[in-house]
């Protein structure tokens, strides 16, 4: 059943049930062949995260950002031919992950899907008819995928003007994150708060529709790639794959999550210069698809994937040389393939920082940043071309806010707070803490200055040498020898 409900007055917000880590795991923008034909039944979103994980309050949006190809502003001049637009947004309330750790969204246009024929039971399934959130005013519902241009896929929560009741979104007007919205009238590469000037055509092109308040929302997780020069709304270029030479991806499918960039490869830039891989470089597995669409196999002949680490710094990992052996998609379960040595990435219980395992460095991440924290905390935005705040014309006094917690970082709280059942809420406490000092293997050793694993005669030289100033008086003296030395007794 859907459970939009278009409302007229600000209601509460409830809590959002469970909570546990999630990401985007495959999108399929563009089958190959006829669009009336393909598109219609194959186009789908795969989220991968804790299984029974409940969804109520979270979306997921298709931001498109055209391309800078010389048209209506002319010649490559960091303006898109075209408007960005909201192309597709779905609602996920009501929805949890199925039992394997998969949820697939799949289109259902004027065709009869395929996608929930080959998902598995375990998997949950929903049509973009079902999530599809309802534009204020209009009848139109979800289509298919924009396939041209720069591509953007947010997974959110808490946008502007929405709150949950009774397990149900309330959209109270000024709502704007929907389909058919543009959320970019300055064509700045960045989600409008409202109050940009919009940047208008050429005299016979429909001018820009004033600026809707679009942001802030909390985002979860995303993934962007550019085609010929149009606009990306991630909040970062990090999580934007920076390398697509001659053709625009028609799906993706990720491999690897990070939480800082493993630069483990180099690509090349537009200027020609070599430069660190981003972390969306190495985290998805890009291309085209190969014909026929049913295949799901991406072409090896026009792909990116994260590079090999026992390679030269620029080759990636290989995805196979035919349609009969190449990396495929496969929506709604893991897509390994032994045979080219590629496992799907799995989320690992206890890393918070996602380098892979669990250690004291997580322990330091949950007790400086995750422990007893508000996930819905907000702080001021700060412009990234002033470093300076901007004042809110809407509430005087007070500045646009910005999610504290957002990618990254907010899936290492969404960790860090299922990590025990026993305290029952959504935060990240004692209980939950306890349970990672298990999975790291004890307290951390504080005297342990090398970081070597253990308390010796080198962690006493770098205490000494580097006069640290140990028990926190603001000075280099015998007392902090002395809380060194009592440390260490309890260090290995």
């Amino acid at each position: 059943m859907n459970k939009h409900i278009i409302a007229f007055a600000g209601l509460a917000l409830t809590s959002s049930g469970a909570f546990g880590q999630v990401v985007i795991n495959e999108v399929w923008e563009n089958p190959q062949g006829p669009a009336e034909l393909n598109d219609e039944v194959l186009e789908y979103i795969e989220l991968y995260g804790k299984p029974g994980m409940d969804l109520t309050g979270y979306a997921v949006g298709l931001f498109k950002g055209g391309q800078d190809g010389g048209g209506l502003f002319g010649p490559e001049n960091d303006i898109p031919d075209s408007y960005a637009e909201i192309d597709e947004c779905f609602s996920l309330d009501g929805l949890s992950i199925g039992s394997n750790g998969f949820l697939v969204l799949y289109i259902n246009t004027d065709s009869q899907s395929f996608i929930p024929k080959v998902i598995p039971p375990e998997t949950t399934g929903e049509s973009w008819f079902d999530a599809h959130i309802p534009i204020p005013g209009s009848t139109e519902q979800a289509g298919k995928l924009e396939n041209d241009g720069s591509s953007t896929y947010i997974l959110m929560r808490k946008r502007p003007f929405h709150s949950i009741v009774d397990g149900a979104s309330v959209y109270a007007p000024g709502y704007s994150v929907h389909k058919d919205t543009n959320p970019d009238v300055d064509f700045d590469g960045k989600v409008d708060f409202g109050i940009e000037p919009s940047v208008n055509s050429e005299v016979g092109f429909p001018p820009a529709p004033p600026a809707a308040m679009c942001d802030p929302f909390q985002i979860i997780d995303s993934v962007a790639w550019s085609n010929g020069g149009g606009k990306e709304y991630v909040r970062t270029s990090q999580y934007e794959i920076s390398d697509t030479p001659g053709f625009n991806p028609d799906m993706v499918s990720r491999v690897a999550y990070y939480g800082s960039n493993p630069m483990l490869g180099s690509r090349m830039n537009s200027e020609g210069m070599t430069v660190p891989t981003r972390i969306a470089d190495e985290e998805f597995i890009y291309g085209e698809n190969i014909a026929p669409a049913i295949l799901f196999a991406y072409d090896p002949a026009a792909y990116g994937a994260p590079t090999d680490p026992m390679g030269d710094g620029f080759a990636d990992i290989s995805i196979g040389t035919n349609a009969d052996d190449a990396f495929k998609l496969t929506p709604g379960f893991f897509n390994d393939a032994p045979t080219l040595g590629i496992t799907q990435f799995r989320f690992v219980d206890g890393d918070l920082d996602f380098d892979g395992d669990a250690d004291a460095d997580d322990l330091a991440l949950f007790d400086s940043t995750l422990m007893g924290a508000d996930f819905d905390s907000t702080e001021d935005y700060i412009h990234p071309d002033t470093n300076m705040p901007i004042a809110d014309p809407n509430n005087p006094g007070q500045n646009f806010q910005s999610y504290v917690f957002q990618d990254r970082l907010a899936n290492a709280y969404l960790a860090a707070a299922c990590l025990s059942d026993l305290d029952g809420v959504d935060v990240p406490g004692a209980d939950d803490r306890a349970a990672l000092v298990a999975l790291v293997g004890g307290e951390p050793c504080e005297a342990d200055l090398t970081g070597d694993g253990g308390f010796d005669f080198f962690d006493i030289s770098a205490l000494l040498q580097g006069q640290v100033d140990f028990n926190g008086d603001t000075q280099f003296d015998f007392f902090d020898i002395s809380a060194f030395l009592q440390a260490g007794a309890t260090c290995p």
